[in-house]
């Protein structure tokens, strides 16, 4: 069995790990890789559950059923109720397609980071703080001493913003940066004090690549690792960057 073979068969079972195959729990096992994406997999899957989940309020049953006229509305309510529950599943199938564009092949920071701003960009997390513009974030992230972003490239520091959320990447302090684009779009900046494990990204120019509707760019400055993701055209993100 091969790493991606192991891999895809792992996404399928990542709340059911009993349901993989023993090839595939012994390579996560002996693959470091394999389970460091898994490990951040499987807690994503949980979050996103989690915020799909809403319990009901109590007595709901007996109200409804209080307020049901004869037999005949009686089977309308259950084929009713039946096709919500067909429709909620495909809303979390949908919503499962959605929030996880990433691939095992992408380095774990970025499947990191990638998924918080996921999450952030469909309110599935809130920001910590908000603010309009980049020099106010700043500010905000002194006070904390959380990962400030120094000279960036292009028209992004320029752009006003929706706030700032502190998050771990590859377990070290990193900072999400909301900025607005045109047309109610949205950019994200992900700020890693140091070379994080991002070794492989160069310091100049930003590395670009899509991965499903989400553009991307990673880059270093030698003191901070970034990652600017945007569901805007590559066309925008370019254009934040300088590049055109």
């Amino acid at each position: 069995m091969t790493r991606e073979e192991a891999r895809l068969e792992l996404d399928a079972t990542t709340l059911r790990p009993q349901d993989a195959s023993p090839e595939a729990r012994a390579m996560l096992e002996s693959d470091a890789r394999l389970a460091a994406w898994h490990a951040q997999r499987t807690a994503f899957d949980e979050s996103v559950a989690a915020a799909f989940t809403t319990a009901a309020p109590p007595g709901l049953r007996d109200s409804i059923l209080r307020n049901v006229k004869p037999a005949v509305n009686r089977r309308r309510l259950r084929w009713t109720m039946t096709a919500l529950a067909t429709a909620a599943a495909a809303c979390v199938v949908a919503g499962f397609t959605l929030f996880l564009p990433v691939h095992g092949d992408m380095p774990a920071w970025q499947s990191e980071s990638l998924a918080a701003v996921i999450k952030v960009e469909h309110g599935m997390a809130r920001l910590d703080q908000r603010a309009p513009n980049l020099d106010e974030v700043r500010r905000l992230l002194a006070a904390t001493r959380s990962p400030s972003p120094g000279r960036l490239p292009g028209t992004i520091a320029s752009r006003p913003t929706f706030g700032c959320k502190r998050i771990q990447v590859a377990g070290r302090p990193a900072t999400i940066i909301c900025f607005k684009l045109d047309g109610g779009k949205e950019a994200h900046l992900v700020v890693i004090n140091g070379a994080s494990d991002a070794s492989d990204v160069p310091h100049t120019p930003p590395r670009l690549e899509t991965r499903d509707r989400w553009h991307m760019a990673s880059w270093s400055d030698g003191r901070q690792t970034y990652l600017l993701a945007t569901s805007a055209s590559e066309k925008e993100l370019k254009q934040l960057l300088g590049l055109v």
